[in-house]
């Protein structure tokens, strides 16, 4: 576990997270807990980083961001709907943690929609396959042929057993009719390092977190799983375009304990959708092909009953087995 802790007065770089100005404001002067359940390095860890401070302003109490990684993010979910559901502890996850878990864990410690209150649906990303340059494809058909011709050969890395970047190239081997293989990591950032180093050959990640690299020429982008291209990379098919239906869009959203005060969690929602869209968030997200969006609680909820039916069938048609 990586805790870190943002204290009152000033901004302050401790391991790379910003530590917010606080002046008391939100019920009591305790800090809240934002808990990421990643390690440090992918986008969610990016995305909490900026927001932070902006959170800790909003509400006029300190933000800890603690990194709780492990299990698709099931552990720091589990830590969440067991803790006080005071509004000091809140979560920010992305959907594979809500809408696949309960598929795949048979033994899981928590509820997507019983254990939780949710408070906001605030990010959506493309994710995008990327490639390390060794490998000897430039354009996602000389991928495709490559696999075809050397089935079981090329590893592709996943954040976890029903993760997108999982789900994802189990749907591309199903619609390409390839055999890839699976290896699991415990978050993005350990899987673009085996990327970048060529212990795997290939990844579907989201792209504010694989921009960076693309752009610099460390990984090589192959197409995107939006419906259409995405404005950080005009360049980049969509998946869809060579197999049609193949669509699919990552979100991320904050959520309290279940049994939030409604008080509380409409402060906590308020103040999260002010912070996300701040200017310089909004252009930082952008910039990176990530669309910052407000959705309600309401349509939080909605969001995860809608994707957790449709990851269901996909994972029973996939054949991916319960752990």
């Amino acid at each position: 576990m990586l805790k870190r802790r943002v204290f009152a007065g000033g901004f302050v770089a401790t391991f790379g997270v910003l530590i917010g100005s606080a002046n008391g404001q939100f019920p009591g002067t305790a800090p809240i807990t934002l808990v990421m359940p990643y390690p440090p390095g992918g986008l969610g860890d990016y995305f909490v980083r900026l927001v932070a401070p902006k959170l800790a302003e909003k509400l006029g109490v300190p933000v800890t961001i603690d990194n709780k990684a492990g299990a698709n993010g099931a552990v720091g979910a589990a830590a969440v709907a067991n803790a006080k559901p005071d509004g000091h502890t809140i979560l920010f996850v992305p959907a594979s943690t809500l809408t696949t878990n309960p598929w795949l864990m048979k033994d899981l410690a928590y509820d997507p929609l019983k254990d939780f209150t949710p408070l906001a649906l605030v990010l959506e990303v493309p994710n995008v396959l990327v490639v390390n340059p060794d490998l000897p494809v430039r354009t996602f058909s000389d991928l495709i042929e490559l696999a075809r011709r050397r089935p079981a050969t090329i590893n592709y890395a996943s954040v976890g057993a029903g993760s997108s970047t999982h789900l994802q190239a189990e749907m591309l081997k199903r619609a390409a009719g390839i055999d890839i293989v699976n290896i699991t990591y415990r978050g993005a950032g350990p899987a673009l390092q085996d990327l970048l180093g060529g212990q795997v050959q290939m990844m579907f990640d989201n792209m504010p977190s694989a921009l960076p690299l693309i752009q610099s020429g460390k990984l090589r982008a192959l197409a995107v799983t939006s419906a259409k291209s995405s404005a950080a990379l005009p360049e980049v098919p969509p998946i869809g375009s060579f197999f049609p239906g193949f669509e699919d869009m990552p979100w991320f959203g904050f959520l309290g304990p279940a049994g939030l005060p409604a008080d509380i969690a409409t402060k906590l929602s308020t103040a999260i959708v002010q912070a996300v869209n701040s200017p310089d968030i909004v252009q930082a997200l952008g910039a990176r092909g990530g669309v910052i969006v407000s959705r309600t609680p309401e349509q939080l909820r909605s969001a995860i009953i809608a994707d957790r039916d449709k990851t269901g069938r996909l994972i029973k048609e996939a054949g991916i087995s319960l752990q």
